[in-house]
Parts: structure tokens; C-alpha cells; sequence
């Protein structure tokens, strides 16, 4: 039986976030403003619980049918004892792509075992910024948009759309100028205030002349005189004056989704939006900033707040408990834990969590680290495969892998 050592070097410090199992080989909730008559994906772990893989199949992806009994007004708890009763399942799911809604029927099977996944570490809102959304709109309706540009900055505000536009892509929505189901519109507001002045500051210094004692002719006689000399002090003033800078600056961005059906109705079109506002003393680049991390806020739509289960990276191995029987019951093929050479098979002889070399901690099999402990989320894994004789160990290979 081959043994494996699993290291975690992690670069975050202990937090509030455990490991764990995936206990469903996907997850669902009924959300009220997505599809709110079905169950709705929100984590797949990344296909890796299920054969083969479905890159239809992803979160947000719509599940209409498990088993060919639909899921409308169907419990989740419902859901899993269904999915939980055997190896395999079968599901009909609806996953929105390039801004149509499209339908597919799947047979998936489950791998052994169950999977080990590192929740990510939540995302603390900013107070800078704060997201709306209409609560009796089902979002999952709506697949085109386009853009709604006015006044005389238009080319930034184009600029600034397309950040937060690559977000609704990524939700499967399309950008079209015929008819669209939704409109972007930008308000923004930068005013700044930068004064320079002089500071005069003065640094004076003081040097001493010397004082010195020395022998000549004296009263005209010949090698016996007395003589001497003293200096005076010197007082030098300069100027060491410097240029400061004072920026008070105000910057305002609302980023709002419009219902083109409610252009011209009494109804509000606005549906979704966030806004951001700030006080600051040092400059804004407002392009700069929505670019790297503002506009990665418009992820959040159409959801106001967090309905989406944890964020979770993951390798790829599966045990069937990981505290009791620490034996590798299956590997995902192509996952990092087979380009380091984990195989069915292998048994987790302990795993190391760090933040650095000199600051670590072991767990070994029959700890409650994977459901009690507190594990920060893992950024690099270690493998060393050894093999023992009676001698000690003769060979030692090890494996890196940063992700």
C-alpha cells in the first residue's frame, strides 16, 4: 500500500473557515428571484463528484427534473434523498448560454467516496459600496442586454459598462441591439481637489573658529617669544523648505440594470443596482479602480446578498471518511491530485498546515480536524511519496504543485 503525505502551505492566518466533505455530489437551493418554481444549482464542485464531467452543468444551472420527477415545488432535502438513493441519477437542467436559456437531459454517476474541499475565505463588503435588487423579479428571464449611454463622457462610460457587462457573459446573458430584455446605465460623479503649497522651514548651524599658541623672538631676544590667535564663530541659515501636496477628493458611481419592458410604464425600471461612494485624501482613478476591483462586484448579481454556497477549492480526492479510513477511494482524472501522482489506493498518512516554515500544525487520522478545527484556505499542496524498508527509507520523491 503506497503512503502519501499531504502538505498544505497556506498564506493566510488560522481563521473562522473548516475544511470539510461535500456531502451531495451537487448543491441546490430554491432561490426566490432565480427560476423561484425550481431548484437551482449552487455548487457543482466543479463537476468533479460526478462522471462524466458537464461543462453544461455549473452553478446557476437550472435543475426541471431529477429522476424524470420534476423539481417544481420540490423540497431540497427532497432533492438529495432522491440523487442520494443510488450510484447514478439522472437530471434535466436548463443553463442559460450566450443569452438563451438551454434545455439538457443527463445520466451522471457518482464517484466513491466522498470529496475534500477548503472553503475560500468570505469576501467582507466594502462600505463604500452597496447592492440593490428587486426581490419579485426573476432574473433567470431576462438573457440580452445593451447599453444606455448619455450625456458627454460617453466614451468612459462605455468604457466603465464593459467591466461590469463581462460579469452579466459570464452569467450567459448577450449583448445585442435589437430588442433588449435589459439596459445598462452609468452615473458618475469625480470631483477632486488638489492643492500644493510651500512649507518654509529653516536649519541653521554654527562653526567655531580655532584658537593656537606659539613661540618667536620677544623683546628682541633671540628664540624667546610668546604669540597666539583666535577664531570666530560662523552662523550659516538654509532654507530646507518642502512642497506638500493635500487631495480631497469625492467620487460617486451607480451602476444600474433597467427592465426595458418598464421604460415607458409607471412601473420603476431600475431592477438591480450598485452604488458606490467615497471620501478620500488621496487621488481616485475611477476607471482604474471599477477595472480591478469595483466592477467584480457586479458577480453578485442578481442577488443582493449571498445566496451562493461557499466558495471552495478542491484537488480532486475522495476518502470514504476522512477521520476514520484515510484510504484514496477515487481520484478525478485530470485533477491536480492526479498530476501529483495521488492514486486509488494511496492512504493520507497526516496532512501539515502552515503559514510559514516555522509556523505549522499536524493532524494525523482520528482527528476531527476536517469538521472541528479551524483550517485557513489552502493556496499550495505538498506531495512526498517514500518508500520504507527496514533499513529506512531508500527513496523519497516529492511533487509540487502552486495553484
Amino acid at each position: 500500500m503506497k503512503k502519501i503525505f499531504l502538505f498544505f502551505s497556506l498564506m493566510l492566518s488560522v481563521t473562522s473557515w473548516a475544511q470539510y466533505q461535500a456531502d451531495h455530489a451537487l448543491e441546490v437551493k430554491r432561490l426566490t428571484n432565480w427560476a423561484p418554481d425550481y431548484l437551482t444549482v449552487t455548487n457543482n464542485w466543479n463537476n468533479m463528484c460526478i462522471e462524466p464531467q458537464a461543462s453544461t452543468l455549473k452553478c446557476l444551472s437550472v435543475i426541471i427534473a431529477v429522476n424524470g420527477e420534476s423539481t417544481k415545488d420540490m423540497e431540497e432535502d427532497d432533492f438529495y434523498r432522491i440523487i442520494d438513493r443510488s450510484n447514478s441519477f439522472e437530471l434535466t437542467y436548463q443553463t442559460k448560454s450566450n443569452g438563451q436559456n438551454k434545455q439538457y437531459t443527463k445520466q451522471f454517476t457518482k464517484r466513491k467516496g466522498k470529496l475534500l474541499v477548503t472553503k475560500a475565505a468570505p469576501q467582507a463588503k466594502p462600505t463604500t459600496i452597496s447592492l440593490l435588487s428587486d426581490m419579485d423579479v426573476d432574473f433567470f428571464a431576462f438573457n440580452t442586454f445593451d447599453y444606455r449611454l448619455s450625456g458627454d463622457d460617453q466614451l468612459m462610460d462605455k468604457t466603465l459598462m464593459e467591466v461590469f457587462a463581462d460579469h452579466l457573459r459570464s452569467k450567459g446573458l448577450k449583448r445585442t441591439t435589437e430588442a433588449p430584455d435589459l439596459y445598462l446605465y452609468i452615473t458618475k460623479d469625480v470631483n477632486q481637489k488638489i492643492e500644493s503649497m510651500y512649507v518654509p522651514q529653516y536649519k541653521t548651524t554654527t562653526e567655531s573658529g580655532g584658537t593656537s599658541v606659539g613661540m618667536g623672538n620677544f623683546l628682541g631676544v633671540k628664540g624667546l617669544s610668546v604669540g597666539s590667535s583666535s577664531g570666530s564663530a560662523t552662523t550659516v541659515t538654509k532654507d530646507v523648505g518642502y512642497m506638500r501636496t493635500n487631495v480631497q477628493a469625492d467620487a460617486y458611481l451607480e451602476f444600474s440594470i433597467l427592465d426595458s419592458r418598464k421604460l415607458n410604464s409607471e412601473s420603476a425600471p431600475v431592477i438591480w443596482q450598485l452604488t458606490y461612494s467615497e471620501h478620500s485624501t488621496s487621488e481616485i482613478r475611477l476607471l482604474e479602480w471599477v477595472k480591478n476591483w469595483i466592477g467584480s462586484w457586479a458577480l453578485e448579481y442578481p442577488f443582493h446578498e449571498a445566496v451562493m454556497s461557499t466558495k471552495v477549492s478542491t484537488w480532486g480526492v475522495f476518502c470514504n471518511n476522512f477521520i476514520q479510513d484515510t484510504t484514496v477511494s477515487d481520484v478525478v482524472p485530470g485533477s491536480k491530485a492526479e498530476q501529483l501522482g495521488c492514486k486509488t489506493g494511496d492512504v493520507i498518512k497526516y496532512v501539515k498546515y502552515a503559514d510559514n516554515e516555522e509556523n505549522s500544525c499536524y493532524f494525523r487520522p482520528g482527528q476531527s480536524f476536517y469538521a472541528s478545527l479551524i483550517i485557513p484556505t489552502a493556496v499550495m499542496m505538498h506531495i512526498g511519496k517514500q518508500k520504507f524498508t527496514k533499513g529506512g527509507i531508500t527513496e523519497s520523491i516529492s511533487y509540487n504543485y502552486i495553484y
